[in-house]
């Protein structure tokens, strides 16, 4: 593995989904607290969209008909994660009542992972999950009005990006349908919680 390999490697790993939640609801967190309501809100945000899907990593590693399975697995797996870690945050938002903009969020999170399943599974196309999570937070942090942020973030989704190309992970097209797959959740999570 070349050295811009290895780069590539390192800023793959550090643009997970889960990762890039988890400092978008701490900036949100520490730029914006009314968004969730109450600190409960927060961690419960953290939870559900951020440690939940996490755990697919590791439990890949320690199940042995997953790790067997290599990177398609574990792609799969983590789908399965978001899945159930972005619906409980939906079901947790609607029955506790959360503030709008929570909800917002939460909203399209889980639309954004059933999307991407159903682009992937019926259509064929391989809808890149990393490309929909690197553009979540520049859509969030420009809705609410935290830019600069925003510009961090988008600098981090051309890295990101550059990496999945550079080592092969995805095609220009997979990254174009993972992005559109963010618009198009937060575009009808906003129609929908207004």
């Amino acid at each position: 593995m070349t050295s811009t390999e290895k780069i590539a490697k390192i800023i793959r790993v550090v643009t997970v989904p889960p990762i890039l939640v988890l400092a978008l609801l701490t900036i949100l967190w520490f730029g914006q607290p009314a968004i969730f309501g109450s600190s409960l809100n927060f961690w419960l945000a953290l939870l559900w969209l951020g440690v939940l899907p996490i755990l697919a990593y590791p439990l890949q590693r320690l199940l042995p008909r997953w790790r067997q399975g290599g990177r398609p697995a574990q792609r799969r797996l983590a789908f399965i994660c978001s899945l159930i870690g972005y619906g409980g945050a939906l079901l947790n938002g609607i029955f506790a009542q959360v503030p709008r903009k929570l909800l917002l969020i939460y909203l399209t999170y889980a639309l954004s992972v059933v999307i991407l399943t159903l682009v992937n599974r019926l259509v064929k196309i391989r809808a890149s999950g990393h490309a929909c999570s690197v553009i979540s937070p520049i859509v969030f942090l420009s809705y609410f009005s935290l830019l600069k942020p925003a510009v961090v973030f988008l600098l981090a989704g051309i890295l990101s990006f550059w990496a999945s190309l550079k080592l092969q992970r995805h095609r220009p097209h997979d990254l174009c349908a993972g992005s559109l797959v963010m618009l198009v959740s937060f575009g009808v999570a906003l129609l929908i919680v207004g």
